[in-house]
């Protein structure tokens, strides 16, 4: 029995380990060998984490014969919240996305929701003491700071202590800096927050001072207006809490805080000075109108859209279905194909719908109630108001201030709730927002009863109950077991496929691609990656003086059965469809009935995403190749229907009318897409060219005005100077001619038909 109390005592105590090991290392880890170290390597160590955790309260439950578990009192919102996640990853539109997310991009996934909420109930689980809830603040604190640390020393000392390992990575917490300037603003309302409280010890005052100093400078440094506005709310919250508590609090911080407060208006009216600020990576994302009209879209596209949503991590698809056309005149953005929205809850309301949305609000509206309520008892409380409280203060020997810093975490609570409506969050932004919502409950129980409840089964010592129990605490080990094992061959598969990208050769491309297939071989990216390495093979073999043409037609099969494959995994996804139409594409070049499987193919994207203006001319290209000239003009048409401006789709159209001997039409064409395409030598190449060969009054003397213009921009246009050489023949100005013909051939030696056209003119 003694042996059995320790361990008890010792798996205990280990699992709380573990879980100060998560708060530390998630944040900060990251693992160079994988494609996405800002989401493999965080999601997999969290969940891996987690599970260790879940397998040492089994282990204690068999060895005590007694489950264990303190209920808190936002358990049942959890559970609708999950319950409502469920069936929006069951009726999504890519059931795999819902509930495993993405490997090449953040989505928000079942898998993920659930293990945050089993994230929180081992934080209940285990803060029940002051000085564990206050050591697992610093250890969030410790490795935010290090992180902030990182990022200030890189940003404004360009000196990178981990340069070696991560040369591309702005910081440790997220590729986004919106969201790594979230988490700054968390980690700065958290310390700043602490430092309000009285007698603090020495150690934590440092601690606490210098990361919320790092903090701030480092969001200057990032000098995101939308994060100015968010600190500006947390300041407010912050100053709120303290004055209401002037007896626990520091005066002089508070001042301080004030003057803090001031200064940030000071950069929102004015701006942050710029030697201050530093350069960082620009990124592009979504505007908020285009994800409200995308998110609202879907709602209204069918009652179960409506209820559910299109399902979790499921936005890219949204985009590619409402993309509005309008979206086209933005001279930048335009060819991007955003899988994220705008913000977090946009995200929610696409991908969850209404039910999921509510839920979300609900569970937000009921915790900040209850802290409002806690926090009434508690000022009841100082003033001998309320019985029950006094005594569990009795009851507990909680110091006074001890509340102080329960409710000055709420505050970055709060504000990175609403940082969810202006911020799209990563992962770990939600692994914070669950982190500090655990926080906030622990800390409540700790002196307010009603917020949790301690549940205790106690098993009989007889055969039957035995044998049951320990069949489901079987099955739960199983589970844990079997989890962890398929979660290291998922990794390993990350690992394969991250080696094959950084590999050159392609039979060693082929040997990692295959290895991360057998691992896990529904990704649709390790597919794709397979379809173009055998690709690439076919036209490296092509291209050599002699090719193997079976050998090219067995490469082709390859990748055009890769593609395909790819295709069947993730039927909703306009960039695969691409992708094998872009194989059938290069296949037509030895199996002619190929073309039209790409013309198949590039239609189905099409329907996928109607009102992209790229995948209308690509058709057009297909059909021009085929010789199908009025369908090639009528994609032509479709696509500058799309986009205005789409010098590609003019030119296309152009040609098919030149094909189809409308010579004017195509001048025409060219002529009015001057302005938009002047820029463009081959654009002014071939207006040159449509007017040589119109040969109308004056055609061949403007015709001569472009091509002088080519040169003037590029002067080693091979095609631009021999059409002058052809020119000025025609014209019988041989000299000229012959100075035209000499460029050309400087710049092709090898050409033979050039040296034929000059020997004819000297006479050779």
């Amino acid at each position: 029995m003694f042996k059995q109390n320790r361990w008890l005592k010792i798996s205990n105590f280990f699992s709380y380990f573990l879980l100060i090991l998560n708060i530390i290392i998630v944040p900060f880890v990251l693992d160079p060998t994988v494609v996405n170290p800002y989401l493999i390597s965080k999601e997999y160590l969290f969940i891996g984490f987690v599970l260790l955790n879940i397998l040492l309260w089994t282990t204690r439950a068999i060895l005590s014969k007694k489950l264990l578990y303190i209920q808190s009192v936002i358990d049942k919102p959890i559970l609708f919240l999950l319950g409502a996640a469920l069936l929006s990853a069951f009726f999504s539109v890519t059931r795999t996305d819902s509930f495993l997310g993405r490997n090449d991009y953040f989505a928000f996934h079942f898998i993920l929701l659930f293990f945050l909420a089993l994230f929180f109930v081992i934080i209940i689980q285990h803060l029940n003491t002051i000085d564990r809830w206050r050591w697992s603040i610093d250890a969030l604190v410790i490795s935010g700071g290090a992180a902030a640390t990182l990022f200030f020393t890189k940003t404004i000392f360009h000196f990178d202590i981990l340069a070696r390992w991560f040369p591309n990575n702005a910081n440790m917490i997220d590729s986004i800096n919106g969201t790594f300037g979230v988490w700054l603003i968390a980690l700065f309302l958290i310390t700043a927050g602490q430092l309000i409280k009285k007698d603090l010890a020495a150690g934590r005052t440092l601690l606490y001072f210098f990361t919320a100093l790092l903090s701030f400078l480092s969001l200057i440094a990032l000098n995101f207006t939308v994060l100015w506005w968010l600190i500006l709310l947390g300041l407010v919250l912050l100053l709120l809490v303290g004055v209401s508590a002037l007896k626990e609090a520091r005066l002089g911080w508070l001042s301080t805080l004030f003057a803090t407060f001031i200064l940030v208006i000071v950069f929102i009216v004015f701006g942050t000075p710029k030697p201050l600020q530093s350069a960082v990576p620009a990124e592009a994302s979504l505007s908020n109108h285009s994800s409200w009209v995308i998110a609202s879209r879907t709602l209204v596209s069918g009652v179960k859209n409506v209820l559910l949503g299109s399902g979790l991590g499921t936005f890219g698809i949204d985009f590619s279905r409402f993309r509005d056309v309008t979206f086209n005149a933005d001279q930048y953005a335009w060819s991007f194909r955003f899988n994220r929205p705008f913000s977090s809850a946009l995200g929610i309301l696409s991908e969850g719908g209404s039910i999921l949305s509510l839920i979300w609000l609900f569970l937000i509206l009921f915790v900040i109630g209850h802290i409002l309520t806690t926090w009434i008892k508690v000022r009841d409380g100082r003033r001998g108001e309320d019985d029950e409280l006094l005594e569990l203060v009795s009851a507990t020997g909680l110091p006074r201030r001890s509340y102080l810093e329960v409710f000055l975490a709420a505050v970055p609570w709060c504000v990175v709730t609403i940082g969810g409506f202006v911020v799209f969050y990563g992962l770990v932004l939600w692994w914070l927002w669950w982190f500090l919502l655990g926080m906030i409950i622990a800390g409540l129980a700790l002196f307010n009863s009603s917020t949790t409840q301690r549940r205790e089964l106690i098993i009989e010592d007889t055969p039957e109950h035995n044998l049951s129990f320990s069949f489901i605490l079987i099955v739960v080990i199983s589970v844990v077991c079997i989890a962890g094992v398929w979660g290291a061959r998922l990794y390993l598969a990350e690992e394969r496929y991250s080696a094959a990208l950084k590999a050159s050769g392609f039979a060693t491309v082929d040997a990692k691609l295959r290895e991360a297939a057998a691992y896990r071989d529904t990704v649709d990216l390790y597919h794709v990656a397979l379809a173009q390495n055998y690709l690439l093979q076919a036209i490296s073999l092509s291209r050599q003086g002699k090719p193997d043409l079976q050998q090219v037609s067995a490469f082709l099969g390859q990748a055009i059965n890769e593609a395909r494959r790819a295709t069947d995994l993730s039927p909703r996804s306009v960039a695969i469809w691409e992708n094998l139409a872009t194989m059938y594409e290069n296949a037509a070049v030895l199996v002619p009935d190929a073309r039209d499987w790409a013309v198949k193919s590039l239609t189905e994207a099409e329907t996928l995403e109607p009102t992209n203006p790229v995948l209308a001319w690509r058709l057009g290209n297909n059909y021009s190749l085929a010789g199908n000239w009025p369908e090639a003009i009528k994609s032509y048409e479709q696509s500058i229907s799309l986009k205005k401006d789409y010098v590609g789709a003019y030119i296309g159209l152009a040609n098919a009318y030149e094909q189809t001997k409308e010579i004017d039409k195509a001048v025409a064409i060219y002529a009015g897409i001057a302005p938009v395409a002047q820029n463009d030598v081959d654009y002014l190449y071939n207006f040159g060219r449509l007017l040589y060969n119109r040969n109308n009054k004056g055609d061949r003397d403007n015709a001569e005005k472009v091509w002088l213009e080519v040169i003037k921009r590029s002067s080693n246009h091979s095609n631009a100077l021999y059409s002058l050489g052809l020119l000025y023949e025609q014209r019988g100005n041989k000299l000229q001619a012959l100075e035209y013909y000499y460029k050309v051939k400087g710049l092709n030696p090898d050409n033979k038909d050039i040296g034929v056209k000059i020997n004819s003119l000297i006479g050779q």
